[in-house]
């Protein structure tokens, strides 16, 4: 087998704000879509003004109908926003068991162009609630 002769690093840091109100209802949001060259996902910080527990679904699409969930994410009560219960870090392997870890202990996922990261809640949020996830990634291109 030939070695990986080439030493691949990103470049482009990214962040993307993206926020659920009850009128998203159960239906997907991208979270992140890769560069041409691909993409790495480092982190997603998430938080919430909902007065109950809650759930998402993380998800990737390639955009031809083919969806593939990754595992469900559960965030607190008032997470990252109520000052008692911290926000929610979405890259954890207690969620997603299958999440790589980089050289220096950090979890990341790495995404081809076209597979878009996404997200969606399992149930619908209330009057003024709000779930909001920051997606913090970097692009491989050249």
């Amino acid at each position: 087998m030939a070695k990986n002769e080439k030493v691949y690093f990103t470049k482009d840091l990214r962040f993307k704000p993206v926020s659920f109100t009850a009128s998203d209802t159960t239906i997907a949001k991208q979270i992140f879509n890769p560069s041409a060259e691909g993409s790495r996902v480092d982190g997603l910080a998430i938080s919430s003004t909902s007065a109950t527990q809650r759930t998402l679904l993380l998800q990737v699409n390639n955009g031809a109908g083919e969806i593939s969930p990754l595992g469900h994410i559960t965030v607190p009560a008032g997470a990252g926003t109520n000052g008692s219960v911290a926000v929610v870090s979405g890259l954890n392997r207690g969620n997603l068991p299958w999440l790589k870890i980089d050289s220096n202990g950090n979890p990341y996922i790495n995404l081809n162009s076209g597979m878009n990261l996404e997200a969606k809640m399992l149930t619908t949020l209330g009057a003024g609630e709000t779930i909001s996830i920051t997606t913090f990634g970097a692009n491989y291109d050249a």
